[in-house]
């Protein structure tokens, strides 16, 4: 097995993030949303510092050069977005959550092309388009009604941010991973985001005196967050990106839905239904379809010459 394939990276980071979204549901029941991004990424970057504290010091003049870069990365991908989306979770149902994320994938192509000038390629559109209504089946459990009863609160408004917020931080990871070391990077990003996360969940706390308690359970939650959710699917995530740029990767997270759908079966004690089977057929098939495109049309330049 190649463990530096792309898109065996995509599937470990998206079934791991699939995860996050069902373990942070639970959490945030018991810790403020702000709290629990400090929480989750300072035990990432407890992991991640014996790991990468040395080539984050060997290229720690460019903390200083690329401050501006850093610091864009961090209030979009690594604090804005999972922040948000703790935030939206208290307000919005799961079901408008995965309707809001399935449009993530649409905005890193506008993203890509409004920042990075790169085209777009109206070949990938109807692999997107095909994910995306495997997305909408899986969630609507196959049926219109459901959908178009569905309606939309401040909770979706701040799932919309958190999208916003992934589609700039993919599209700044492909135009800036290459000019900072990927291992320095990441940490540089994590200690901004601890450094601006902190004052924010101590506000937080005061505001709303929160009744903290600890569990095993609990626990195990933040590891998972913080370790698995954090150190793991971003490596994986920052290093496809790096591979074969972002527009490549974006139709692979509408596999979060499905990997949230196959986590919280497995451990809330949900069914598996017809309409899961046909939405993850889709989701599949149009992520083989974009990607099949775009390989095809990278390759045939070469063929010509």
């Amino acid at each position: 097995m190649n463990w530096r394939s792309p898109y065996l990276l995509l599937i470990v980071a998206t079934c791991l993030w699939g995860g996050n979204f069902v373990v942070g549901k639970v959490l945030v029941a018991d810790i403020p949303p702000i709290l629990l991004a400090t929480l989750r990424w300072c035990i990432a970057l407890i992991a991640i510092t014996p790991l990468y504290v040395k080539e984050a010091w060997k290229h720690r003049r460019l903390f200083i050069e690329k401050w501006k870069v850093l610091l864009f990365l961090s209030l979009t991908g690594v604090a804005g977005f999972n922040t948000l989306v703790y935030i939206a979770v208290q307000y919005t149902s799961s079901i408008n959550a995965a309707v809001m994320n399935a449009a993530t994938p649409i905005l890193i192509i506008m993203a890509t092309w409004m920042m990075l000038r790169e085209r777009i390629r109206l070949s990938i559109l109807p692999g997107i388009g095909l994910s995306m209504l495997g997305v909408l089946w899986m969630i609507t459990r196959g049926s219109w009604e459901i959908l178009i009863g569905l309606s939309f609160n401040q909770g979706d408004l701040w799932m919309l941010a958190a999208i916003m917020c992934w589609a700039l931080y993919s599209v700044g990871m492909r135009h800036y991973a290459k000019q900072i070391p990927s291992q320095a990077l990441f940490m540089y990003t994590i200690i901004l985001s601890v450094a601006i996360l902190i004052p924010l969940s101590v506000v937080e706390t005061m505001v709303r005196q929160p009744v903290l308690h600890s569990s095993v359970g609990i626990w195990m939650g933040l590891l998972y967050i913080g370790v698995l959710a954090s150190l793991v699917a971003f490596s994986a995530w920052n290093q496809s990106i790096a591979l074969i740029g972002p527009a490549r990767c974006a139709g692979f997270l509408n596999l979060i839905p499905l990997f949230s759908t196959i986590f919280a079966t497995a451990f809330t004690g949900e069914s598996l239904h017809l309409y899961h089977f046909i939405g993850a057929l889709l989701i599949l098939m149009g992520i083989y379809v974009a990607n099949r495109r775009l390989k095809l049309e990278k390759a045939a330049p070469s063929e010509q010459s």
